[in-house]
């Protein structure tokens, strides 16, 4: 509906008052904006007259005029007519002829909190004013008032998910995907791309040989990281290691017998530099030996796209024999797409993948109930919600999630104790909801 863009200061002191509308009004806030729903009475006029019915938005000494709606009298639209013919005043303004007029009409108005910020300020009124217009008069009949209301700050609820309590690796895992919870369990096979899997950790290896040195390229952070991690873990009795799982590989280069041996060698001793330095039964290891690295080679290959690359893949992908693929390779663009594989990819492949450290812990069924009463919160299936955490209500986890629950099912003053228990707990999704009904 157009707004009449007038914002009038008046007092409508002196003007004829009715008992307030029973008719239903409806107020609700939407982003930065007061919405107003109402149905408009209109009156009959007689057949000289038109009548005029005028909303106004009153409060905090300001009231805004709105579109009015006009009804004319049989007579009265004639003459209208008939003057905007013969002085040519173009299209006559918009009204209601009184023998088709509905007993009301509805209205919704959305008012720009930021273009009328006094809408913010204490209580409003809605009120209707009917005037009468004759052809030389106005006089006013009536005017009705609705029930006061005021501007409610919109809640758009703060609510995550909770941490359950599951230790320490569960913490660490966050910031460690090498760790991972034994759901998540996977066997080696030759299938898989260990360099783009979330979390690897390689330990490398010198051509030919299977000693850990600390002091080759990034191992000495990698082995350190890999004995802390698994410390921790072990230190926390709301865990358990079930597996670790270790994959010793080897470049492509040399024969495919001595590659395999030293993929197994290389798995075997990060097992023993782990099990040196934290004591952990040999059944927690899974040593995988994954031989010559083709998956790996083949994938690095794709992504560095280099001179030759094209050939190499089509070696790689239609040469079965893996002795025969490593001399085709060898021989093509005179050895030179070769040497860029030595110097360049194949380094990477001589290593230990250290996968994962799996482990397990006892569920949280707090941190699960809150969590599901969360995602119904999100849903605004509010009283289920409700139901679902009132087992819980003495966890701290459970307050925000709580409040929003109690607030959206009419218990405002528990919903405010309940937020500001998780505020001082420091939960900022709570202090966020206080902020936002003005309770801090």
């Amino acid at each position: 509906m157009k707004l009449v863009k007038g914002l009038i200061r008046m007092c409508l002191i002196g003007l004829p008052l009715v008992a307030s509308a029973q008719q239903e009004l409806r107020t609700f806030s939407y982003r930065d904006s007061l919405v107003v729903e109402y149905p408009l009475p209109l009156v009959r006029p007689a057949s000289d007259y038109a009548t005029v019915s005028t909303p106004l938005l009153c409060g905090h000494g300001d009231t805004l005029r709105l579109e009015p709606v006009t009804v004319r009298g049989a007579r009265n639209a004639r003459l209208l007519h008939r003057d905007y013919v013969l002085n040519r005043k173009g299209d006559e303004p918009p009204y209601l002829a009184a023998a088709t007029m509905p007993a009301e009409v509805s209205r919704r108005l959305c008012l720009s909190l930021d273009e009328y910020p006094w809408l913010r300020q204490g209580d409003l009124q809605l009120q209707v004013v009917h005037e009468e217009e004759g052809c030389c008069s106005v006089k006013t009949l009536h005017t009705v008032s609705y029930p006061s209301f005021a501007y409610q700050l919109p809640f758009h609820p703060e609510v995550k998910a909770v941490a359950d309590r599951h230790g320490r690796a569960a913490e660490l895992e966050i910031s460690n995907p090498v760790l991972a919870h034994i759901s998540s369990y996977r066997p080696y096979d030759d299938t898989r791309i260990l360099r783009r899997e979330k979390g690897m950790l390689y330990v490398h290896f010198p051509l030919d040989k299977v000693d850990i040195r600390r002091d080759y390229r990034q191992n000495a952070d990698v082995l350190d990281r890999i004995v802390q991690l698994t410390r921790e873990v072990l230190a926390d009795t709301t865990n358990v290691i079930c597996k670790i799982q270790i994959i010793g590989l080897a470049s492509v280069e040399g024969p495919v017998k001595r590659n395999q041996w030293l993929s197994e060698q290389r798995a075997e001793a990060l097992r023993r530099y782990v099990q040196e330095r934290v004591s952990l039964p040999d059944s927690l290891f899974e040593l995988s030996a994954g031989g010559e690295a083709w998956t790996e080679l083949r994938d690095q290959v794709e992504e560095q796209a280099f001179e030759g690359s094209e050939e190499i893949l089509r070696i790689i992908r239609e040469e079965s024999d893996v002795d025969r693929r490593e001399r085709l390779m060898k021989r093509h663009n005179g050895g030179k797409t070769y040497r860029y594989l030595l110097q360049n990819v194949l380094l990477d492949q001589r290593n230990s993948g250290y996968l994962r450290i799996y482990y397990d812990y006892v569920p949280d069924e707090a941190a699960a109930a809150i969590n599901r009463a969360s995602e119904l919160l999100r849903q605004e299936r509010y009283s289920e919600a409700l139901d679902l955490l009132q087992p819980y209500r003495e966890d701290e986890r459970a307050q925000n999630a709580l409040g929003v629950a109690l607030y959206q099912t009419g218990h405002e003053e528990e919903a405010i104790a309940c937020f500001r228990r998780a505020a001082a707990a420091g939960n900022e999704q709570a202090r966020k909801n206080l902020l936002q009904l003005r309770k801090e």
